[in-house]
C-alpha cells in the first residue's frame, strides 16, 4: 500500500495543466497562445517551431547563434506559478521583458515590463482549438494587388525575389492561423528586399499612441548644457516649439539630441526642430515617386527639382499630396527667427530611423552638429498606409529619398562622427564637452 500511495503522489505532481488562449496585445497583432503548468512552473509559447517554418532551419540557426533568441517560436514565456499569480520572463523575437499576470478560470492576464520601463498588458480568454482568425491566402493577394498598384520602384516587381517572395508566403499561409504569425511571416522576407518601410501593421485603436508630454523632453545637465530627448517624431509642431523656446530661453551652450531609439514619425515635429538649428535655407533631400522611375533609372540632378514640388511646412495630408503630384516632392527647411547658436550634439543607434535620418544627415553635411553613437538604421523612405482587411494595413513606399548630395540613405544609414556604444553616447558627449 506504501509502494502504491508514493507512485499516485508521483504521478498526481507531474500532471502537465494545458491550456489554449486567443490574446490581445494592445500595441500589435493578437496571438494564439499555449501554456503548460507543471510544479508550479509555467512555460507559454505560440506555435511550435513556427519561426524555424518561416525562415527555414539554416537561418533560423545562424540567427540564433548570432542573436540573443533562444526558442524557435514567435513569443515564449517562462515563469513561476503562485496561487493564481504568475512572474516571469517573456521573450518575443528579439525583444525580452519581465511579466507579472494572473491565471483564472477562462482569463489569463500578463503585465509586461519593458526594458524602457513602459508597461502593457495581455489579455487572452480560452479556447477549445486553434482555428485561422481570417483568410490569410486572401489577405496576402489583396497585398500583391496593392503593392503592384503603388510601389515607388516598379522595376522591383519582375525580379526574381519579388516572385519568390509571393510563391513563399501563399505556401506559409497554410499553417498561419493568426495575425501576429501573419506579420512575422511577413516581416521574415521582406526584411531581405532592397527598400524599407514595406509592412503589416494593425489599425484603428491597437497602436499605442504617444502622449502629448511623453514623445520628447528636456534633461538640463547644468547651466551650460541642456538634452532634449525625443523618443519619437509624433508629437505635434506646437509641442515642439515650446521645448524649442524652454532651450531659447535658457540660452544654454550645448544642446544635446538624443535621438537614440527614435524610429522615426512624421514632418510635424522635426521640421521646427530643424528650422531652430540653421542659420541657411536648405534642402533636405528629394522624393521622387513612382511616374519618376517610370521614366528614368536615375536619381534627379538639382536642375530637375523644378519639375517637383517644393514641401516647407505644413499637414501630412499636404505632403502627402504633393509627394503623389508632379515627379515628387523635395525637402526645403527654412531657418527659424531664432535659432540656435551653440554647439550641436546628436545621440544615434542602430534603431535611429526614418524622419531622424534626414535631419542627422543635413547637420553633419553642413557641420552643424557632432554625431556621436552607432551607425543609423538605414530606413528612409516616404510610406503611406492602405487598408488590407479590417484592423490591418499594408505600409508601402510610394517615394524614394535621396538627399541634396545625391546619396542614398535606405538600407545603408548615417555613420557618426565619435562611434561608440549606444549606451556610451550620452558620457562620450558630455565628456567632449568638458574637454572644450
Amino acid at each position: 500500500m506504501n509502494k502504491l500511495f508514493i507512485l499516485l503522489i508521483v504521478i498526481s505532481t507531474s500532471v502537465v495543466a494545458k491550456d489554449k488562449w486567443y490574446v490581445s496585445d494592445p500595441n500589435g497583432f493578437n496571438f494564439y497562445l499555449t501554456t503548460e503548468i507543471k510544479n508550479n512552473v509555467i512555460e507559454g509559447y505560440t506555435r511550435k517551431n513556427a519561426l524555424k517554418n518561416i525562415v527555414g532551419w539554416t537561418k533560423f540557426t545562424l540567427v540564433k547563434l548570432t542573436s540573443s533568441m533562444k526558442y524557435p517560436e514567435i513569443i515564449h514565456l517562462n515563469g513561476v506559478v503562485d496561487g493564481n499569480s504568475l512572474t516571469g520572463e517573456i521573450q518575443n523575437l528579439f525583444s525580452k521583458g519581465h511579466f507579472k499576470g494572473t491565471i483564472e478560470n477562462d482569463s489569463l492576464i500578463l503585465t509586461v515590463e519593458q526594458k524602457n520601463g513602459k508597461t502593457f498588458d495581455l489579455k487572452g480568454h480560452k479556447v477549445k482549438k486553434f482555428t485561422a482568425k481570417r483568410d490569410y491566402n486572401s489577405i496576402y493577394q489583396h497585398v500583391f494587388e496593392l503593392t503592384e498598384d503603388n510601389l515607388y520602384k516598379q522595376d522591383f516587381l519582375k525580379t526574381k525575389k519579388w516572385m519568390k517572395f509571393k510563391k513563399r508566403i501563399l505556401k506559409l499561409t497554410r499553417n498561419i492561423k493568426d495575425d501576429l504569425e501573419m506579420q512575422i511571416a511577413f516581416f521574415a522576407i521582406v526584411r531581405e528586399f532592397p527598400f524599407s518601410h514595406y509592412q503589416l501593421n494593425p489599425i484603428g485603436d491597437k497602436k499605442e499612441t504617444t502622449t502629448q508630454n511623453t514623445f520628447a523632453k528636456l534633461t538640463e545637465i547644468n547651466k551650460n548644457t541642456v538634452v532634449l530627448a525625443i523618443d519619437s517624431f509624433t508629437g505635434t509642431k506646437q509641442q515642439m516649439q515650446d521645448l524649442l523656446e524652454q532651450i531659447q530661453t535658457k540660452n544654454y551652450s550645448n544642446l544635446i539630441i538624443d535621438l537614440r531609439n527614435n524610429y522615426g514619425g512624421n514632418f510635424l515635429s522635426a521640421y521646427p526642430l530643424g528650422q531652430f538649428l540653421i542659420s541657411k535655407p536648405l534642402i533636405a533631400g528629394i522624393f521622387p515617386n513612382q511616374k519618376w522611375y517610370k521614366q528614368h533609372n536615375r536619381a534627379p540632378t538639382h536642375e530637375e527639382y523644378a519639375q517637383f514640388n517644393e514641401f516647407s511646412d505644413g499637414t501630412m495630408q499636404e505632403w502627402i499630396t504633393k509627394a503623389s503630384e508632379k515627379y515628387g516632392s523635395y525637402l526645403k527647411i527654412y531657418p527659424s527667427e531664432n535659432h540656435f547658436t551653440g554647439k550641436v550634439y546628436v545621440l544615434t543607434n542602430r534603431n535611429t530611423a526614418s524622419t531622424c535620418e534626414p535631419l542627422i544627415y543635413a547637420l553633419k553635411q553642413e557641420k552643424i552638429a557632432t554625431i556621436i553613437g552607432e551607425n543609423t538604421r538605414g530606413a528612409m523612405l516616404s510610406m503611406n498606409t492602405f487598408p488590407v482587411d479590417d484592423g490591418i494595413s499594408l505600409g508601402i513606399p510610394l517615394n524614394d529619398y535621396i538627399t541634396y548630395s545625391g546619396d542614398r540613405i535606405d538600407r545603408i544609414g548615417i555613420s557618426p562622427h565619435v562611434k561608440v556604444k549606444s549606451d556610451k553616447a550620452l558620457s562620450k558627449a558630455l565628456e567632449i564637452i568638458a574637454q572644450d
